[in-house]
């Protein structure tokens, strides 16, 4: 279920903000932008479940990584064995690089997975097939397909059980092993579903005549309030990458991360992401 909102303001935003997490370097701002994230995935009605733990697992990832495969730093925290292939001497340096990287990488993850729960797909795929219009029909033919195959699968295992099947009972392999047999018909009657999806489509004229699309929906005065939010995100971003504000590099010696740019800019996307969460819960 998603929150059936126009894909051009939310896409427009989560692509700008975004850009700037990819552009800085500066902890404060990276910060502004994972609790900006953090609340457009809040306020999406149906949250992907995924997202917040993918996050979390890409950034814990980095945090270790980085101080394994990285050897600068001059604050050693930890010295380990000498390996040849790892660097077992792990610096605060490296410790706030990785939770850097870290930070970026789950700021892009929820504003993505945040812009796309809260968009209507359907006029998302709309939107795409407007430069790629093949493959959004293969895209949008198989994501309605998805919930029937599995509707299909859970009848046929049914059938299979009632004829004393063991699918549910006994060791994994045992289980697989006699769920096996159940793909071929499974595979057949999606087939055939295909089939009777291309002569439907056939007979009401596909691919004959130029293609038509639904009426938009009236832009509503949020949808306007987001396209701005993404501008000023834009422009916002821009500058302060322009001014160096976003620059930050934890070597060989940590810097403070508190500057009088980072903190303002930061202020600002806390801000322009704020009155965007309130601009989609309306």
């Amino acid at each position: 279920m998603s929150g059936g909102r126009a894909p051009g303001p939310l896409l427009a935003l989560a692509a700008a903000a975004v850009t700037v997490a990819f552009l800085a370097d500066a902890p404060l701002v990276l910060a502004a932008l994972l609790a900006g994230g953090i609340a457009l995935w809040a306020a999406a009605p149906a949250r992907p479940r995924l997202a917040p733990l993918a996050a979390l697992a890409s950034g814990a990832g980095l945090v270790v990584i980085t101080p394994l495969v990285a050897a600068q730093g001059d604050l050693i925290l930890l010295r380990g064995p000498r390996i040849p292939i790892l660097d077992l001497e792990v610096t605060l340096e490296e410790l706030v690089a990785g939770g850097v990287s870290a930070a970026r990488l789950a700021a892009v993850i929820l504003l993505t997975a945040g812009a796309l729960a809260l968009v209507d797909p359907d006029r998302t795929q709309a939107l795409a097939a407007r430069l790629a219009p093949r493959s959004a029909l293969v895209a949008g033919l198989a994501a309605r397909l998805l919930p029937t195959l599995r509707r299909d699968a859970e009848a046929i295992a049914e059938g299979a059980r009632l004829r004393g099947a063991r699918l549910t009972v006994g060791p994994r392999r045992r289980r697989l092993r006699a769920a096996a047999p159940l793909v071929v018909p499974l595979v057949g009657s999606s087939l055939e579903r295909s089939l009777d999806l291309a002569e439907a489509m056939a007979a009401r004229g596909y691919g004959s005549g130029p293609r038509t699309r639904a009426p938009e929906p009236p832009t509503v005065p949020s949808d306007r309030l987001l396209w701005v939010v993404a501008a000023a995100v834009a422009a916002l971003g821009g500058a302060a990458w322009a001014a160096g504000t976003l620059a930050f590099d934890p070597y060989p010696r940590l810097p403070s991360p508190v500057t009088d740019g980072a903190l303002l800019v930061a202020l600002a996307l806390a801000a322009l992401l704020g009155v965007a969460c309130r601009a989609v819960r309306r």
